[in-house]
């Protein structure tokens, strides 16, 4: 696959590009899309393949919002044992970005060099809630402005030319309401798990103690986004980076996005 690789490329052309893409876009779509970017180029002679993955690597290479993020988080969790991640997990009205399960959870909430922190306090509000373990994830350009709004035990990693670099450790928090946790679960998650109960959070929060309800919130966190998770890890070769999250939601086999 032969294209201009040394072309000074427009960051506002990579913004549309990255906000334009849709995994399920046929070829037409995608070579519209990458002329824009690669303006000098012809694409007739490109497989679908071919240009999903130069899509992929452009953006992966000078984009610099949050899927990027996500995939190098993705990267980072993919290989380890006895783990189960997840993307977009809903709390109260934020949604954290990743969240991994194994003997603790612990959520990544991201802010790239195209966030801003306007909704940051409000969503680390939240997550303390309801995961043991909380990170911010953020470019670097954001270490000042979000080292202050960090609660205590919340830790910190920067992003900055496709690196992470750990600024502190999280520790283990201690604000869990176990209400906000059965709120996260559907009702019929709470009468499987909880079946003498019906499902009814009221007399579950009267029946078991709070460590009793994280145990087996995490247990049905790991149920719930098993099969997702393990689609990605027997998948992950053939899964192309800005795509990770579709496949996640989807479990298509690529090759029937990718070829046909």
């Amino acid at each position: 696959m032969i294209f201009e690789k040394d072309i000074a490329i427009n960051e506002k052309a990579i913004n549309i590009l990255a906000k334009s893409y849709n995994t399920l876009d046929y070829s037409t779509k995608l070579a519209i899309l990458l002329k824009d970017v690669f303006p000098t180029e012809n694409f007739d002679h490109f497989s679908k393949y071919e240009l999903h993955k130069l899509l992929n690597d452009t953006l992966l290479q000078n984009y610099n919002g949050e899927e990027v993020l996500k995939y190098k988080l993705f990267r980072s969790y993919i290989n380890k044992q006895n783990l189960i991640a997840a993307f977009e997990v809903k709390v109260n009205n934020s949604r954290v970005d990743f969240l991994t399960i194994n003997g603790d959870t612990t959520s990544f909430e991201i802010k790239s060099k195209l966030d801003n922190l306007s909704k940051l306090s409000k969503q680390m509000a939240d997550y303390v809630l309801a995961f043991e373990y909380n990170y911010l994830v953020i470019d670097e350009r954001h270490i000042e402005k979000a080292t202050e709004l960090l609660p205590d035990s919340y830790g910190l990693w920067s992003y900055k030319e496709g690196k992470y670099k750990k600024l502190r450790k999280a520790v283990l928090n201690d604000k869990i309401d176990p209400e906000v946790q059965l709120r996260i679960l559907t009702k019929r998650e709470l009468i499987n798990n909880f079946p003498k109960i019906e499902g009814i959070i009221k007399d579950i929060l009267n029946s078991f103690d709070a460590n009793s309800i994280n145990s087996q919130f995490k247990n049905i966190l790991k149920n719930r986004y098993r099969s997702r998770w393990d689609f990605l890890v027997s998948y992950k070769a053939q899964i192309l980076p800005i795509d990770v999250q579709f496949f996640f939601n989807t479990n298509i086999q690529p090759n029937h996005i990718y070829y046909h």
